[in-house]
């Protein structure tokens, strides 16, 4: 099954880059540079985890199937249909809570925060929603359909989701009475005060129509949140709401109303974020040299996450956790250098050193010939290059 989703990271990358082709051929702007890159540094490190919560995900659902199932649920053409329909409807109301409560909401809002709208933005999510979202679908083991079957239905249930996110889609006739459609989740993504808390659905429609949730797409719509973000640091994305949320927690007097903040819904942030200083945005212009070198070291960094998800069944224990811990601190080194943090030089300095390290490691138990000259190639080629422009990594003001 792992496999299946390494192919289908390839697959969905190649979707991007198509998108990002006909967009261009269209003269239509739907990716930003430094905002594409975010998005990628945020699914890199989502789906990295993801090794770990996959596992997570059916040993629970077998556990509570096999413990405190009601019933065993046979598969059949009827049963796959129930189900199907029972995991986008648990869907709804995960989503919908995740704008509604604010704990939740923290876990959400990094899906949200680009102003950009384009397939690459079905990467930027945080892990902790992995978490969040599996007990919610508990519930459908414990009914009595099969562990392993409800895995792959979520998987494609989310896989689905992947291509509502584009604006080169128009809309689509009697589909749009069905099932949720690219204008659809173009609302849901949108700041407009008509759009916000609308389009929960995931692969039907239906519910919000039903729960008095729907809205159609009328204006043009305004990507983001209505506080805007200006940091591209993948680690900002997933827990400023959480920082947020202690600073307006200790705002207030009693727990009660300090409980009230994590419970109820982003509108009673408002206080706290007029009290804050005007945040300045941070200017993202930058030399050609920078965008061809976070170019180049992101795709040497999605090859080795496929590598990671491809291999890691014929790889040791201790290659598997170092190959892994590599590409996190990869997607979170590039994260600073999006931003320009002080300390991104020598973040990346030690990254080479580590990428030098690790591809020396894990050819080494391959047993690849020549580990150690390849091993050398990032130490000589990468690391003269940074440290002749240490000034491009500075932030511009």
């Amino acid at each position: 099954m792992i496999k299946a989703f390494a192919y289908s990271i390839v697959v969905m990358m190649l979707f991007v880059l198509l998108e990002l082709a006909v967009s261009r051929a269209l003269k239509k702007k739907v990716f930003e540079f430094f905002d594409t890159l975010c998005n990628l540094a945020c699914g890199i490190l989502e789906r990295t985890f993801f090794l770990l919560f996959a596992v997570l995900y059916y040993t629970s659902f077998k556990f509570m199937y096999d413990h405190f199932g009601l019933f065993s649920i046979a598969i059949n053409w009827w049963s796959v249909l129930v189900l199907f329909v029972a995991v986008d409807f648990l869907w709804y109301w995960y989503h919908r809570a995740g704008h509604e409560i604010n704990i939740l909401w923290a876990a959400h809002i990094t899906h949200h925060q680009s102003e950009e709208y384009n397939l690459s933005l079905s990467f930027r999510v945080s892990a902790i929603q992995l978490i969040i979202r599996m007990f919610f679908w508990l519930w459908l083991p414990i009914i009595g359909f099969d562990p392993a079957l409800t895995t792959l239905i979520i998987g494609i249930n989310a896989a689905y989701q992947f291509f509502i996110h584009t604006r080169l889609i128009g809309k689509l006739g009697f589909l749009e009475n069905i099932l949720v459609t690219p204008s659809h989740h173009r609302v849901h993504h949108g700041k407009n005060e008509q759009y916000i808390d609308k389009n929960y659905g995931g692969i039907f429609i239906i519910w919000d129509k039903l729960f008095g949730t729907f809205t159609s797409e009328k204006e043009e719509v305004a990507y983001g949140i209505t506080k805007p973000m200006s940091s591209k640091n993948p680690m900002k994305a997933w827990f400023h709401y959480y920082f947020d949320l202690i600073g307006a927690a200790k705002q207030v007097v009693g727990w009660k109303n300090k409980l009230r903040i994590m419970l109820a819904g982003p509108e009673v942030m408002a206080s706290y974020y007029d009290s804050l200083p005007k945040e300045s945005t941070i200017n993202t212009q930058s030399s050609g040299a920078l965008k061809y070198y976070l170019l180049l070291q992101f795709s040497l960094l999605f090859v080795a996450f496929f590598f990671v998800y491809y291999y890691h069944d014929v790889m040791s224990e201790n290659s598997t956790i170092i190959s892994a811990s590599f590409v996190i601190y990869s997607a979170l080194s590039l994260g600073f250098i999006l931003d320009r943090n002080r300390f991104s030089f020598w973040m990346e300095a030690m990254r080479l050193l580590c990428m030098s390290i690790c591809v020396f490691i894990v050819l080494q138990g391959l047993q690849v010939q020549y580990y150690m000259v390849v091993a050398i190639v990032p130490l000589l080629l990468f690391l003269p290059w940074i440290g002749k422009r240490k000034a491009l990594f500075n932030k511009i003001s």
